[in-house]
């Protein structure tokens, strides 16, 4: 199965081809915080932030659950490729935080053949070839 994951920005609007739309609008926002405003989820200082925020941890521990069964149940039906898009407000920080970490975590998956991760607001795209033996 291919997996491709897409950041955005629900002001922008959400991706067409999205099978999966998860709203990140209720975890903790670095754009707050004046360090943070200019960098992005991929920026070091930026995913310090979300490393030490219990709710973060909170969400990426349910969400790499549900994602393990919505694989495993697609594959089940014979699907070759889903869309996950996950968004937050501006498409800077948190979803692309969330991205990377869930690509990073999938990789592994013995269910997935690639994972694919694209950041809209960033215009940065990435193809991994899953990892698991």
């Amino acid at each position: 199965m291919i997996v491709d994951l897409i950041s955005f920005s629900f002001k922008k609007g959400i991706p067409d081809d999205a099978n999966y739309v998860i709203d990140i609008r209720f975890l903790n926002n670095p754009f707050y915080v004046d360090s943070l405003r200019d960098l992005t989820g991929l920026d070091s200082d930026v995913i310090d932030f979300f490393k030490k925020d219990k709710g973060t941890k909170s969400f990426l521990k349910e969400l790499f659950q549900w994602i393990s069964f919505i694989v495993k149940s697609n594959k089940k039906a014979d699907k070759t490729k889903i869309v996950i898009a996950i968004g937050c407000t501006g498409g800077q920080h948190r979803s692309p935080y969330i991205i990377e970490t869930l690509g990073k975590h999938i990789s592994g998956d013995k269910h997935i053949s690639e994972v694919s991760v694209y950041h809209k607001e960033l215009k940065k795209y990435n193809v991994k070839v899953a990892t698991h033996g």
